[in-house]
């Protein structure tokens, strides 16, 4: 992916059994930067406190926190058995279990590679 661009992750949370659906942006400098969350259940994990310039729309049944802007080194999920973990990105959605199987982690950060390395 090139700096600026945005992907997400869709999973179903795992008390709540609702879907959660991740976004975040790829900046090369300051590695991965979580843009906004957005789910249907308040859950365990999920954000419910507003920090900076965060901000919270509800409506369609629906939660959205748009705005956190927090900047992060890496996002790691574990590839679940019954969360069903998606990647979307470039107008596709790709199963977590294309990459690894359940139980492995899957990470995502924002380091320049050259593309082979992403295999190893």
């Amino acid at each position: 992916m090139s700096p600026g661009e945005s992907f997400a992750v869709r999973y179903t949370h795992s008390v709540q059994k609702t879907p959660v659906i991740e976004v975040y942006r790829l900046d090369y400098r300051q590695g991965l930067e979580v843009r906004e969350t957005i789910y249907q259940d308040f859950g365990a994990g999920l954000p419910f406190l507003l920090e900076g310039r965060a901000v919270m729309e509800t409506g369609d049944g629906w939660v959205r926190i748009r705005g956190i802007n927090r900047p992060m080194r890496e996002a790691v999920y574990r590839v679940g058995r019954f969360a069903e973990f998606h990647l979307l990105a470039g107008g596709k959605e790709i199963p977590f279990t294309h990459y690894e199987k359940p139980g492995r982690p899957i990470y995502f950060t924002g380091e320049r590679r050259p593309y082979i390395l992403s295999f190893f």
